[in-house]
């Protein structure tokens, strides 16, 4: 969390509200006035975090399942991507809207949604877009890929069948909201993925270096797979204009 610099209506705002709660037998400079504020800022805003965090793990332990999305784009023909998953204590179930082995295929007429953050959103509830910029690229359509395969397959990253906290912190990272934060009501209010890791005590993987590496050659070998159909569509191309 970032914490708001005060500015100077914003600490004769607090003296007004707290004068009566801070000794004033000796007289304050300017600067013993702004550090006592923002003494009270940060504390205020901990104890909000760790709130948040509570709510957060209570509405955790009522979820079975967990289905996000993950808006990537549109195709050639105007048809909209999403990735969904559905995260749970028993298994995670990665469900594109298309192949993305295809797109990343034809990624040079796929439209990224690049402009403005990314749109993540759980299920049922308005998409929440992260700061900053999206950056998709075909990169990303091969980390999607790979972490699809370890979810189906379950070769690495779980636990006697189970997912991991290891495995289900990085995938939630990349497709769930950072958190719903502002309406109290949400049944949604305050997940995140270390509360979703808490909640539901998921195991932690010993092999995490293995996971690791495997993750990492399914990347390497899906992004040469789009490559390789590249190069053969150009081929086939450049022979049927011959």
């Amino acid at each position: 969390m970032i914490k708001k610099r005060l500015n100077k209506e914003d600490v004769d705002r607090f003296w007004e509200s707290y004068s009566d709660e801070i000794s004033e037998t000796r007289k304050y400079t300017e600067m013993h006035k702004y550090a006592i504020a923002e003494a009270y800022q940060s504390k205020n805003a901990e104890q909000g975090c760790r709130n948040l965090e509570k709510r957060g793990i209570e509405n955790s332990l009522k979820k079975e399942k967990i289905n996000t999305s993950l808006y990537l784009g549109t195709t050639k023909g105007g048809k909209k991507v999403f990735f969904r998953t559905e995260f749970s204590q028993d298994g995670i179930k990665c469900v594109p809207s298309v192949d993305l082995l295809n797109v990343g295929i034809n990624i040079d007429s796929f439209n990224f949604h690049n402009s403005g953050g990314r749109l993540k959103s759980f299920n049922g509830q308005f998409p929440k877009r992260r700061r900053g910029e999206a950056n998709f690229t075909e990169i990303t359509l091969a980390y999607l890929l790979a972490f699809s395969h370890i979810c189906k397959y379950k070769k690495v990253g779980h636990v006697e069948g189970k997912p991991s906290r290891e495995l289900t912190r990085e995938l939630m990272y990349l497709v769930m909201p950072e958190v719903e934060g502002e309406d109290e009501d949400s049944s949604f209010y305050g997940i995140t993925w270390n509360t979703i890791i808490k909640a539901w005590e998921l195991p932690k993987a010993d092999d995490f270096h293995l996971y690791k590496s495997y993750f990492n050659s399914l990347v390497k070998n899906e992004l040469g797979e789009m490559k390789k159909e590249r190069e053969s569509l150009k081929v086939k191309k450049h022979s049927r204009v011959a």
